[in-house]
């Protein structure tokens, strides 16, 4: 993607010349913490403000959501080319999104425009909602404006969910011929369901703003303030009634009991979990608690985590059924019968064959594998596969712990063929207490085919022995591409020993670059990196996976550091495996030949 910069004709906002602009470069999403990283993020409350429409209607933040479900708060300036390519798109949304309970407010953060002007930027494009001179930027700096193109998404508790670009079609020396991501749409869709927004900040590309003094204005450091909004955005997915963690976090009495242990994981860098070196790659699911929430949630409970006022409280989260996916799955294929796992001993693989019922081809979206009992199952993974098959199928939907579900970019699924087989490999491991099982697998569904086909493959090496007390055996696998395409998302696999693993990318011409690097690896989270930006690949690429094993005394999950090691399905034996999700080219969804 270009990074090219424009010197070019100045806009002097706030009274301070504008010398640089992003130029021919569209919407990225921002990472916690990195160069350039807003100051103020979704997630955090907006202060309340006043304010004094040209129109004539006055009132405050507080009082522009009451009744309403959100605001769209807009940035604007009447002469940046950006603005106003946007100008019609924004009076459509305004009112699409009015009957929804929605209300889009307009915000001129520029010294030289005058009233003429804004009275003539809202007749040009039919704008209705409040429209505010904010000439001194009293609040703009409230929310860190930076863009004149800029939105931000503002729930009814006033907690921000969404700031950046309208979508991806226009910028600064760019114009696109259609949208490629809604990014406003998504957030406000997710909002209005009650969900997690997936991505919650985007770069906007358009006439920058130089604020002075872009400040957080100070404000109380209590649970309902603050503290709760850094909980949900980073743990209740996990951490909630229902949730796959041990425990919930999602009331003021649970983390309060729980500060002492929210401490311990924040300070050591547990939690969240996440494991890969920030110096490769950026990444669309990165749960990197910011340095900012880490100090803050820090900061309150050295404070006594005191709870604050509860009329500042966040809005409640909507989850699906004690599913991870934001949504109710369109479709379950659960196995027939629950499964005994003993309290002890080794449990083999098991395998289930369930026949889907679709009469027709089914495009998945989205998909979870989900076990009923988590605390003994090591992992589900669900392939397309026949009991009559002779050579395994493609891999479906998996799950281990950490796992996140798989959902798609947009306008790409995975194929589930009419009358299809899927295949559940099972692998339990006992806790000390007899249970049960039933396993189940998820799905959403495309309303019709996909332009792109997903594809889940790997590179792996089956033939290794790591030696005894060996404390950095090394272990390599390549594949080189024999068509190109986009890499969509990584996960490498190791059991017990695995220590570190890296991707590489080795191209055609004999260039290098490591694409993902986990210096610390731990086999309790089974996570998948997502490209923030697909990886393009052509033919002849090599994807190359490093796995490093600690199986010395010195590793504490080390079974048995005496032995030598092999390939072996189970958790005491070793894998080196890097699982990658793509999107290969000339992968078009063509009928098949019948039911697999």
């Amino acid at each position: 993607m270009s990074r090219r910069t424009m010197v070019g004709a100045p806009f002097l906002l706030i009274g301070v010349l504008i010398a640089v602009v992003a130029f021919a470069r569209g919407p990225e999403m921002i990472a916690a913490d990195a160069p350039g990283a807003f100051g103020f993020r979704a997630g955090e409350l907006v202060a309340d403000f006043d304010f004094a429409a040209v129109q004539g209607e006055s009132g405050t933040l507080s009082g522009l959501l009451e009744g309403k479900r959100a605001i769209v708060l807009v940035l604007r300036t009447t002469e940046c080319p950006v603005s106003r390519k946007y100008g019609h798109r924004l009076a459509e949304l305004e009112r699409e999104y009015d009957a929804k309970g929605v209300r889009f407010t307009f915000l001129d953060v520029s010294s030289q425009d005058t009233e003429e002007k804004i009275r003539e930027d809202i007749a040009t494009f039919g704008f209705t909602g409040p429209y505010v001179a904010d000439p001194k930027a009293r609040i703009g700096r409230l929310v860190h404006a930076r863009v004149s193109s800029e939105v931000f998404v503002i729930d009814a508790s006033r907690t921000l969910r969404y700031r950046g670009a309208v979508d991806d079609q226009f910028g600064l020396g760019f114009d696109k011929p259609v949208v490629g991501r809604r990014y406003l749409v998504d957030a406000l869709e997710q909002v209005l369901a009650g969900r997690k927004v997936t991505t919650a900040e985007t770069e906007a590309s358009g006439c920058v703003l130089s604020l002075a003094d872009q400040r957080v204005p100070e404000r109380a450091l209590t649970y309902h303030t603050r503290a709760s909004r850094i909980i949900q955005e980073n743990c209740a997915g996990c951490h909630r009634q229902g949730g796959v963690a041990p425990f919930a976090l999602d009331s003021y009495k649970q983390a309060y009991g729980f500060r002492a242990m929210i401490k311990l994981v924040i300070e050591q860098g547990r939690m969240p979990p996440w494991f890969a070196n920030p110096a490769h790659g950026k990444w669309a699911n990165d749960r990197t608690l910011s340095d900012r929430d880490r100090r803050d949630l820090l900061a309150w409970i050295e404070a006594g985590a005191p709870e604050g006022d509860p009329q500042t409280a966040t809005a409640a989260r909507t989850y699906a059924d004690g599913w991870q996916l934001d949504e109710q799955p369109d479709a379950i294929v659960e196995i027939p019968a629950a499964e005994d796992v003993p309290a002890q001993g080794v449990v083999d693989y098991r395998y289930v064959y369930v026949k889907t019922a679709f009469d027709e081809d089914k495009w998945i979206t989205k998909a979870e594998a989900r076990p009923t009992a988590w605390e003994v199952t090591h992992h589900i993974i669900a392939f397309l596969e026949a009991p009559t098959d002779t050579t395994p199928g493609p891999f479906m939907a998996g799950y281990a712990p950490g796992l996140p579900p798989a959902v798609f970019p947009p306008g790409s699924a995975k194929r589930l063929p009419k009358g299809a087989w899927l295949k559940f490999q099972l692998h339990y491991t006992p806790n000390g207490k007899a249970t049960t099982d039933r396993s189940k697998v998820g799905f959403v569904f495309a309303d019709a085919p996909p332009e792109r086909i997903v594809e889940t493959s790997q590179v792996l090496n089956t033939d290794f022995e790591i030696p005894p007390h060996a404390p950095n055996h090394e272990v390599v696998a390549e594949r080189v591409f024999k068509r190109g395409g986009q890499i969509i998302s990584m996960m490498p696999h190791m059991h017990l020993r695995g220590k570190a693993y890296r991707y590489e990318l080795i191209r055609a011409d004999g260039s290098e670059a490591v694409i993902l690097d986990v210096p610390r690896y731990d086999f309790k989270w089974q996570l998948w990196y997502e490209f923030a930006e697909p990886l393009v690949i052509h033919p002849g690429d090599k994807l190359r996976g490093r796995a490093w094993y600690d199986n010395s005394k010195g590793n504490p999950a080390n079974p048995d550091p005496t032995i030598p090691v092999k390939w072996g399905d189970q958790s005491f034996e070793e894998m080196q495996i890097g699982f990658f999700d793509w999107i290969p080219e000339k992968a078009r969804p063509t009928p098949l030949a019948g039911p697999r």
